[in-house]
């Protein structure tokens, strides 16, 4: 697989045209587990500077989210453990629902995922720079880009066929999960932020 810059944005390019060609390539660069790992660690890395940048611009570092990302580290935690989740979960929930897909793929696919959103977010940062209505624009791109891309990448990984069928499987998915930490959150005692 040519990891050399040109190549990358080719793919990415091509990936967000057709999600299922892209995660078969991908796929196909049989990377060992220890590059998978470390894939997932650069991009969460770079997410979270990158986060940490564009809320920064964005509200400051006092506002309401400001308070609770201050910093590269929390940012850090917070992408890593919801990238592994989202791995877990789209190998766990695909399998549970007749697919052939596995973890290291699903680990490979959300690293790759990640990356594509990374592109996005240095697009917003320099939307916020040069021209702030349009990065907002860009959020709503990007989610459509991120909803796009991880039906094609879970349809790929499991084989399934109906990419309705799975969009339909990931937003059931996401908002059981949503529920399931609301209520961990509730029962630690944890509530959210107030505004004034």
């Amino acid at each position: 697989m040519d990891t050399s810059f040109p190549a990358l944005m080719g793919l990415i390019r091509d990936t967000v045209i057709d999600p299922r060609a892209g995660a078969r390539r991908v796929l196909q660069a049989r990377l060992p587990m220890n590059a998978r790992w470390l894939a997932l660690a650069l991009v969460v890395v770079l997410s979270a500077l990158a986060g940490n940048l564009a809320l920064r611009l964005a509200m400051g570092p006092t506002g309401m989210m400001g308070g609770l990302l201050a910093g590269p580290v929390p940012s850090l935690v917070l992408q890593a453990t919801v990238l592994f989740v989202m791995a877990s979960v789209m190998h766990a929930v695909g399998r549970m629902m007749g697919g052939g897909g596995n973890f290291p793929d699903a680990l490979l696919l959300v690293a790759f995922l990640q990356g594509i959103m990374l592109v996005i977010q240095l697009l917003q940062i320099a939307a916020l720079l040069l021209l702030p209505p349009l990065a907002g624009l860009l959020s709503i791109l990007g989610f459509a880009v991120f909803l796009w891309v991880l039906t094609g990448f879970v349809a790929e990984l499991h084989g399934f066929r109906s990419l309705l069928g799975v969009l339909g499987m990931i937003v059931v998915t996401a908002f059981g999960v949503a529920f399931l930490v609301a209520l961990m959150l509730a029962m630690l005692g944890v509530t959210p932020p107030q505004t004034v």
